[in-house]
């Protein structure tokens, strides 16, 4: 098996981080996805020539790389997350046996954030990557405002002008994402990957709770424009 996907019914929603997994060792990759998929989205690879094309695709929030493998080593997997764009800053943890101090030399050279070394306590592997995830991850607001309308991200309510408004967690999501980016364009591609995540579903989708949701915030002092073609606007009068 060269690229899995660890999907337990007990893993975490689908905005739980996502980690890639890459060790030519299968069952050691499997370990380590069983491992963390109570709070993360794991995925993994043991074959390291399709290691880039899996983290290409899975844009994960951190990658988990074996040192000595067949085929590409860590560090040359390593290298070529770091000249791409869209993973240059991803956060890469080593975790591999038996390495010297050249070895792990030239892997930091390359961009590793961390090494750890086989064997391991399991939570201080959990430590180091929660480190990483942390460093990576701004410090969340409490709240989102746009025009007269508040959401409180901790509870998940939307106030407007004091008086609460019953969305769905799925509505909620969606005018997170507006009122985020509010005045700016949000893709419905943007909505499917980060809200929908996997799950087989189109724009349509996305256009029916738009719909729903203009319904529900009718007392808002701005208004949702469709872009046509593209996704959705959220222009808020302040």
């Amino acid at each position: 098996m060269e690229m899995f996907t660890y999907d337990p019914a007990r893993r975490a929603h689908l905005a739980a981080k996502k980690i890639v997994i890459v060790d030519d060792y299968e069952e050691s990759c499997k370990l380590l996805a069983e491992i963390l998929s109570s709070t993360y989205d794991c995925s993994y690879t043991s074959d390291s020539m399709t290691a880039v094309q899996l983290i290409n695709d899975k844009k994960p929030d951190l990658i988990l790389l074996d040192y000595k493998m067949p085929g590409m080593l860590g560090v040359d997997v390593c290298r070529e997350v770091r000249e791409r764009e869209s993973t240059k800053n991803t956060p890469i943890i080593f975790v591999s046996g038996a390495a010297t101090i050249d070895e792990r030399i030239k892997a930091f050279e390359t961009g590793a954030d961390d090494f750890i070394s086989k064997p391991f306590h399991v939570k201080e592997l959990i430590l180091r990557i929660k480190a990483r995830l942390s460093e990576k991850e701004p410090e969340m607001t409490a709240e989102l405002k746009a025009g007269n309308m508040t959401m409180n991200l901790l509870s998940r309510q939307v106030f407007i002008e004091g008086e609460e408004i019953n969305l769905t967690p799925k509505q909620f999501d969606i005018l997170k994402l507006l009122v985020a980016g509010k005045n700016n364009l949000v893709t419905r591609e943007k909505c499917l990957t980060e809200i929908w995540g996997d799950t087989e579903v189109t724009s349509r989708n996305v256009d029916s709770q738009i719909n729903y949701l203009k319904r529900k915030i009718a007392k808002f002092n701005g208004r949702i424009v469709a872009v046509p073609s593209l996704g959705y606007r959220l222009e808020a009068q302040e």
